[in-house]
C-alpha cells in the first residue's frame, strides 16, 4: 500500500499526460511477445483484452506476482469456459524483461501464449502508454520500481470499456467484465463488486476516497442488478 502510495504522488510531480477514457482506443504501439515475435494490439481486435502493466523483478508479493496469479486463474476459467477474451501483461521494465525473460515469467505461472500475451517494447513508446493509461511509476534504486496498478479492458474493437483501479479485483469479477466487453451480455454485479473493491482499497489508502455521490450511485446499481435477478426468477419460465 506504501509502495502504490508512493507511485500515485508522481502524478503531482510529473509533467500532464492525457489520460485514455472510456470509449477511447488504445494507441498503436509496436511490441515483441515473449516469444520474440512482433506483436500489437490491432491483432488481438474481435476478442475483449484484460491489460495491465507488470514487471518480473517485482518482489512484492501483493503487487505484480498477486496479479500474475489472477491471470493464471482467469486463463484457467477461460480454459474449461472459452470466451473471445484475451489476457495481456506490458512489462514496466523493458530494458530487462527481454522477450526471453518474458517466457520465463509467464512460464513459471503457466501462461500459454494462445490466451495469455507478455510483451515488451521500446521503453519510451511504454512509458507514454503506461501514463495515458493511468500508471505511475518511478525507479527508486536498481531493480526497484514503484507504481501504480491498474486492469484495463478494452472491447472487441479495442476501445477501452473499463479501468479498475488497484488489484482487489477478482479473477471471477475481471472475467465478466471481459465476457461483457466482448458482447457475451452484461455483468452489473461483477461491475459493481469490482468498482467497490477498487473503491475500498482507495478508501483505506487515503489516495482517493469516496464521494457521497459514488457512494449513492454505487446502492441505486446494487438495487437496479437485484431487481433485474428477482425479475429473471419470477417470470414465466413458458413452459405448459
Amino acid at each position: 500500500m506504501v509502495a502504490a502510495l508512493a507511485a500515485a504522488a508522481l502524478l503531482a510531480v510529473k509533467a500532464f499526460v492525457p489520460l485514455l477514457q472510456p470509449g477511447d482506443t488504445v494507441p498503436p504501439v509496436p511490441l515483441i511477445d515473449q516469444s520474440g515475435h512482433a506483436f500489437s494490439l490491432a491483432r488481438l481486435r474481435g476478442n475483449a483484452v484484460v491489460l495491465t502493466f507488470v514487471y518480473t523483478r517485482c518482489a512484492d508479493p501483493r503487487m505484480c506476482p498477486l496479479v500474475s496469479l489472477k491471470y493464471a486463474r482467469m486463463q484457467a476459467q477461460l480454459r474449461s469456459a472459452p470466451a473471445p477474451v484475451h489476457l495481456l501483461e506490458l512489462t514496466l521494465d523493458p530494458r530487462f524483461d527481454t522477450p526471453a525473460v518474458l517466457r520465463r515469467y509467464g512460464a513459471a505461472y503457466g501462461a500459454n501464449a494462445r490466451s495469455w500475451t507478455l510483451a515488451t517494447g521500446a521503453p519510451a513508446s511504454l512509458d507514454d502508454l503506461a501514463a495515458r493509461l493511468g500508471i505511475a511509476s518511478q525507479w527508486t534504486q536498481p531493480g526497484t520500481l514503484v507504481h501504480t496498478e491498474a486492469t484495463i479492458v478494452l472491447d472487441r474493437s479495442g476501445a477501452i470499456a473499463q479501468t479498475i483501479d488497484g488489484n482487489a479485483w477478482t479473477p471471477d469479477q475481471m472475467l465478466a467484465i471481459a465476457r461483457d466487453a466482448a458482447g457475451e451480455g452484461p455483468a452489473p454485479l461483477a461491475n459493481l463488486g469490482a468498482w467497490l473493491t477498487a473503491a475500498i482499497e482507495r478508501c483505506g489508502g487515503g489516495s482517493v476516497p469516496i464521494t457521497t455521490l459514488e457512494f449513492l450511485a454505487a446502492i441505486v446499481a446494487l438495487s437496479v442488478a437485484f431487481a433485474a435477478m428477482l425479475f429473471r426468477s419470477m417470470r414465466p419460465s413458458g413452459r405448459a
